[in-house]
């Protein structure tokens, strides 16, 4: 993947800033395309210490002005786009019966809107470069749907299909589009949720077969494959990385 050019939405922390990690040591040149310019900032100093590796671009990417000049600041900047990863998202926790129309709004806007239209400006590009690779994060609960966030779990199944239909429209040109699917991640905020309270581990575990969290290296390791060569024949699919959760079907005995 050496000499490859890669935006990450969202790539100034958690698993984001991971995949942008896994790029960077595959020689990649990546843009991070982050609305926390703050942490933007803090990112692109500690990934740069030795050589200019990462380039930063502040993007709102609800709004497709900025969609299209964090494309265009790329294509001029390295003259071409091979790899779009969609990972930039929010969630908003809250009882279907109380959600308002505006946290409905916000919460589409970032999770499916800007994946289409960031998936859209990107491909535009792809189109007079002879293809690349689209890979959108998505989320276990696109299938295995959580209470009290219908929104989220409804915006991931949005991708998922989202992913399914771009990949077989948009094979002929060589443009591949996937999606990773991940379960429960060892991240600094479901490690704060478990110290709080919010999160049981002891549910989490009771739902993986596999008996443990992941990590976002392990995320960032499917978005890899995804995004490289040796995937040359996978698109449209939506790839689980969950340690068996979906497979599960009924919880495993948490005594």
């Amino acid at each position: 993947m050496s000499n490859k050019v890669a935006i990450v939405t969202g790539g100034a922390r958690g698993i984001g800033k991971t995949i942008v990690k896994s790029f960077i040591k595959e020689g990649v040149k990546v843009v991070i395309a982050d609305i926390d310019e703050s942490q933007l900032r803090k990112t692109i100093s500690e990934l740069n210490k030795d050589d200019k590796k990462v380039f930063p671009i502040r993007t709102d990417i609800t709004k497709t002005e900025d969609i299209n000049t964090m494309i265009n600041y790329t294509v001029n900047k390295f003259g071409k786009l091979d790899i779009l990863v969609n990972n930039a998202g929010i969630q908003i926790r809250c009882p279907s019966i109380n959600f308002s129309e505006q946290d409905w709004d916000k919460l589409m806007d970032v999770n499916l809107k800007a994946t289409f239209f960031c998936s859209q400006a990107a491909a535009k590009v792809m189109l007079k470069k002879g293809g690349g690779s689209i890979v959108n994060i998505s989320s276990g609960t696109s299938i295995n749907t959580t209470p009290g966030r219908a929104p989220y779990c409804i915006s991931k199944a949005g991708v998922n299909g989202l992913t399914a239909v771009l990949g077989a429209e948009w094979a002929k040109h060589g443009i591949r589009v996937n999606a990773v699917a991940s379960g429960w991640v060892l991240t600094d905020m479901v490690k704060d949720g478990i110290k709080l309270g919010v999160v049981s581990e002891k549910e989490i575990l009771s739902i993986t077969p596999i008996g443990r969290l992941a990590s976002a290296q392990e995320i960032a390791d499917a978005v890899l494959y995804l995004s490289s060569e040796k995937a040359s024949y996978i698109t449209g699919q939506t790839l689980f990385v969950d340690g068996g959760w979906s497979a599960l079907g009924l919880p495993q005995d948490i005594d």
